[in-house]
């Protein structure tokens, strides 16, 4: 909520939503055939957005560092042609709830810089840091390179649970691409209800001691989440760096589909990871009250219990 980011309020374009600003960065910074590289596993709709506005797409896979995922460098560079005009970013990442630290960003600029890539930041899960030695890093505010040619996309919507009140703020310090995107929303983007505004000023400006009851709460879910799960053959959590999105790795319970398992055979809620583009994880939402979490767990432990 202060991230020691100074940014002007003429750099700010507002949209119903994040998912609104990933398509129109592609249709903004990508012409027809160009490519975006795109994180994988990855929220689903980074993956629709390039088909959606009919532009190419790479995917770029992370690397599972025992339940951190990392990006691979110099796969990532090898992705980039002279076709490629856009790298899609995630940080605090979705599913795998990464806080990607400084030293990351800046190879990641560099890399950017050295093929003149501009670079889509999501940072929508910013405010949601649930470890004490980490901080959240804008990317577009490493050097000059990545604030004139980066999209960095952020909103109220995760922090305060205001998801029925779309808004999300496109920041664009580059003047001539900021006037594209905004060209782009033209007779396509709805307007944003004035109940967003008012709901999402209201959170930044009064919530600020519910937020941080928020945090201590979503980091004593995340570790109970943690125990009971890690109790389960077959099941490994380490837990996300921020968020409420527990990123499970179930390749060694046998499972084909493990988001099936949760639900028809747990009760439980959950997205499988195909659906990110990763099989053989499950994505859960701990952002939630414990006694439902807890509820949860007890039903996951009773149906890998009866499985044989």
């Amino acid at each position: 909520m202060r991230s020691g980011w100074d940014i002007e309020e003429e750099w700010v374009v507002w949209v119903p939503g994040a998912v609104v600003a990933l398509n129109l960065a592609c249709k903004t910074a990508l012409a027809p055939g160009e490519i975006v590289v795109t994180p994988s596993p990855i929220y689903a709709p980074f993956d629709d957005a390039s088909e959606n506005m009919a532009r190419g797409m790479v995917k770029n896979f992370l690397i599972d560092n025992n339940g951190r995922m990392e990006l691979d460098f110099d796969a990532t560079e090898e992705l980039l042609c002279k076709d490629t005009k856009m790298l899609f970013f995630c940080n605090p990442h979705n599913p795998g709830g990464t806080v990607f630290n400084q030293k990351e960003i800046t190879k990641l600029v560099e890399i950017c810089e050295k093929h003149n890539v501009t670079i889509c930041s999501d940072e929508i899960h910013c405010d949601l840091i649930l470890q004490d030695d980490l901080e959240h890093f804008h990317l577009a505010s490493l050097n000059e390179y990545a604030k004139q040619n980066s999209i960095t996309i952020l909103g109220p919507c995760k922090t305060f649970n205001l998801a029925g009140f779309p808004l999300a703020a496109s920041i664009i310090p580059n003047k001539e691409l900021r006037e594209d995107f905004i060209r782009n929303t033209k007779g396509i983007v709805s307007h944003i209800d004035n109940l967003a505004f008012v709901a999402s000023t209201a959170a930044y400006k009064y919530a600020g001691e519910w937020h941080k009851e928020l945090i201590e709460y979503l980091k004593e879910n995340k570790k109970i989440l943690k125990e009971g799960l890690n109790k389960i053959d077959g099941l490994s959590f380490s837990g996300p760096e921020a968020g409420f999105l527990a990123w499970v790795d179930c390749r060694e319970t046998g499972l084909d589909t493990p988001g099936d398992f949760f639900i028809n055979h747990a009760g439980v809620g959950v997205y499988d990871g195909s659906w990110f583009g990763r099989e053989g994880y499950i994505r859960l939402n701990f952002g939630c009250p414990r006694s439902v979490l807890e509820e949860s767990i007890e039903r996951i432990q009773k149906a890998f219990s009866q499985r044989n």
